[in-house]
């Protein structure tokens, strides 16, 4: 019996596939560098809302190249790259318009949008510990009371790591971060309350 294999739609296929992966990888060396650069922008207050719109445009425009290959679109390597965008954009929304935007409004798929959206926490955090550098204590007990609101909402959804990759443990991290938070912010308040009398005393002992 003589077996005869065609090879060629194969190896078709396999190039096709291959040029898709490079491609995926150099737009999304862009996209991860824009990302970052839209969170640094966004813990400083800087403006970034022209970077958004950009960043929205080359996501949009890398998904529709890969769209044709899942092997690509449910892949490790683009999951990555979506978890940034994820971040990025959520944690911009998050401080700019006061809402969380859904999966289907920025077409992530459900497990990078909640890996993604975790990360935020950590940026709000930054954030926050910018406000308290400028003595802006309300605006940085509100970003915990935002970020504590998140992390309950993330914690209803307990998925094995089979389903959600080490979102588990990213939960238990992000405790964490938020109790050593607001021990942090309480400390700072006390320390400024006292700084604010010791100042109002010596003022009496002046003018006395």
């Amino acid at each position: 019996m003589s077996l005869c294999l065609n090879t060629r739609s194969i190896k078709e296929r396999l190039d096709d596939l291959e040029i898709a992966r490079e491609e995926l990888i150099k737009q999304g060396r862009d996209i991860v560098n824009l990302c970052r650069n839209i969170v640094t922008k966004t813990v400083l207050s800087e403006e970034a809302e022209e970077l958004v719109k950009q960043l929205k445009q080359q996501f949009n425009k890398l998904l529709s190249s890969i769209y044709q290959y899942p092997e690509l679109l449910y892949a490790n390597i683009f999951y990555n790259i979506a978890i940034e965008y994820v971040e990025a954009i959520q944690l911009y929304y998050i401080t700019k318009e006061h809402r969380v935007l859904p999966p289907d409004e920025i077409n992530v798929h459900p497990v990078p949008y909640l890996l993604g959206l975790i990360e935020v926490i950590g940026e709000l955090k930054r954030l926050s510990l910018e406000f308290v550098r400028k003595n802006r204590f309300d605006d940085a007990y509100s970003l915990l009371e935002v970020a504590e609101n998140l992390f309950n909402c993330l914690s209803s959804f307990s998925y094995p790591d089979a389903l959600l990759p080490g979102f588990r443990r990213k939960l238990d991290i992000y405790r964490k971060v938020i109790d050593d938070w607001k021990k942090f912010l309480l400390d700072m308040e006390s320390r400024r309350k006292l700084i604010q009398k010791l100042d109002a005393l010596l003022k009496d002992v002046k003018t006395n």
